[in-house]
């Protein structure tokens, strides 16, 4: 699903998409991202989620409750969990600054996990936005959004896992805005480095958005390392690869399992 790839990639940086032992998650990240989206201003973006998930036997669900601070010339909103440029180049911008509750995201997914020579997992994830943030401020259309999609994830090698994503969500439109739906495909790999230490790879593509916008490419890398009482941290660095999606984005991540 999301451009600058931070919060998927921290996620897919533990060992793919296998079904979790039951119990609780809770998590929090650090992001921050900054580029111009095809103008000639530049927008700086501060997204700090904190999500509890209850885990079952092959199914998670979760809720997350972010913090989203972000700085611009007035151009640019939050679509779809990313900045987009809303206004034609040229147009009338004002310097802004907004920050404050982001919009909450309901998701929940099942993943089947197939055993054998031909072991994979494949989840199936479903997730709703809620139109918490301001849209007054730039951080969200205001609009509710829902998405699904498919994770799969399957062992090719000793310590390397392919990681293939498909997600669509429906974007909802506020008025006076015209909106395309979003489709994101995300391609990589995990490495497992040392006995808790790994390395995440993942190449992400969308459509645009908004009609003439840039399409969102991006790459991303995550070092994640586990420690055997359930904590789990993650730092990764994003590279934008059109002006569809930011320029530069680092992120941090620490996950607590009780």
């Amino acid at each position: 699903m999301k451009t600058l790839l931070v919060l998927a990639c921290l996620c897919a940086a533990l060992p793919a998409a296998g079904a979790r032992a039951a119990g609780w998650e809770f998590s929090s990240a650090a992001n921050y991202d900054t580029g111009k989206y095809g103008s000639k201003d530049r927008t700086d973006s501060v997204y700090i989620p904190f999500t509890l998930k209850r885990c079952y036997s092959g199914v998670d669900l979760s809720i997350t409750v972010p913090y989203l601070r972000q700085s611009s010339r007035g151009l640019v909103t939050r679509v779809g969990g990313k900045p987009v440029r809303i206004a034609a180049p040229g147009g009338s911008a004002v310097n802004s600054s907004g920050a404050g509750l982001g919009d909450i995201i309901l998701r929940g997914a099942y993943t089947l996990k197939l055993d054998g020579p031909r072991s994979f997992d494949l989840g199936l994830a479903g997730k709703l936005k809620l139109p918490a943030a301001s849209k007054s401020k730039g951080l969200g259309t205001g609009e509710l959004d829902e998405g699904a999609g498919l994770e799969f994830a399957k062992e090719i090698a000793p310590g390397w896992t392919l990681l293939a994503d498909g997600y669509y969500t429906i974007i909802g439109e506020p008025a006076g805005m015209e909106l395309n739906n979003q489709a994101a495909v995300e391609v990589g790999f995990y490495r497992a480095l040392l006995k808790s230490l790994g390395l995440t790879v993942l190449y992400e593509m969308q459509n645009a958005i908004v009609d003439g916008n840039a399409a969102p490419r991006s790459l991303s890398g995550t070092l994640s390392y586990g420690s055997p009482d359930g904590v789990e941290f993650a730092g990764g660095l994003t590279l934008g690869l059109s002006d569809g999606s930011p320029d530069t984005g680092i992120g941090a991540e620490l996950n607590l399992r009780f």
